[in-house]
């Protein structure tokens, strides 16, 4: 039993994904996904909806981490969940309901180009992210280089909060309908929203906000009978010694060339699913 259950190949794909986040900070939905349905030959609505659920233990264990060493700031991810939490209900229903009225073989070719359009906005935002015009001012993606001070908090007002959770809402859309945008397209948003804020406090305020908008995505995929448990235990088994190595590698690798690897594969996967 447990040789059937245990999945080599698919614990492999875990172990790379899981390292590519940790190197690149990229989400693990913009690669994951797409491996999936490329590689492994998974139906893109059981891709996206195990993708949501093998996620969900990194999301969490990241946000306790983050909110360990202070780098989480509540307002912020307070906003963001006040819009991203019914996008992700929205989103679930929206998948569900068009489900019921697509033949099956339609949904999964509308699944699998809304995850490649998906795809290819998360490299536009990783490419941004190493403009050099982006990382140069003081304002806007300046924040990337850190060399802007960060501050502790931003003056938080009625305009600021509403336009945090119009994102998370379209964030907890996304996510529900695609798996990806928890982290690659809330990131780049925010640092262009919220630059004084600092760099760290946005990473830990994304992760958190992703920890609180996953379990909802991911159940509502559960509940539609939308994701595969023993593959999402097997990628599992991968990511998390692969996010931990990743991490580690992190510190050494310049990331001026890691961006651009990312997002040239964000661009081929997106081509190939569109």
């Amino acid at each position: 039993m447990a040789g059937h259950f245990v999945q080599p190949g698919v614990i492999l794909v875990g172990l790379l994904v899981g390292t590519f986040v940790g190197i690149s900070g990229v989400g693990g939905g913009a690669l994951m996904t797409p491996l999936l349905i490329l590689v492994l030959r998974v139906h893109p609505a059981i891709a996206i909806g195990t993708d949501l659920l093998y996620s969900v233990p990194t999301k969490l264990a990241g946000a306790v981490t983050h909110a360990r060493a202070k780098t989480v700031d509540r307002p912020l991810v307070t906003a963001l969940a006040l819009g991203g939490i019914p996008g992700a209900i929205l989103g679930v229903i929206a998948v569900t309901q068009l489900r019921k009225v697509v033949p099956l073989d339609t949904f999964n070719a509308l699944l699998r180009h809304a995850v490649g359009f998906a795809l290819l906005l998360a490299a536009v935002a990783v490419i941004i992210k190493v403009l050099p015009i982006f990382n140069k001012s003081r304002g806007g993606f300046g924040a990337l280089t850190g060399r802007i001070r960060p501050l502790d908090s931003v003056e938080w007002n009625g305009n600021r909060r509403v336009r945090i959770a119009a994102l998370g809402a379209l964030v907890g859309f996304c996510v529900s309908v695609t798996s990806i945008g928890s982290g690659s397209v809330t990131l780049p948003a925010l640092m262009a929203m919220l630059p004084a804020l600092g760099l760290r406090r946005l990473i830990g305020s994304d992760v958190a906000f992703a920890a609180l908008l996953l379990p909802v995505a991911a159940l509502g995929a559960l509940a539609a009978g939308n994701a595969n448990l023993p593959l999402a235990l097997n990628l599992v088994i991968g990511s998390v010694p692969g996010v931990i190595l990743g991490s580690r590698l992190c510190s050494t690798l310049p990331e001026r060339f890691l961006r651009p690897a990312v997002a040239t594969v964000l661009v081929f996967a997106g081509t190939r699913l569109i």
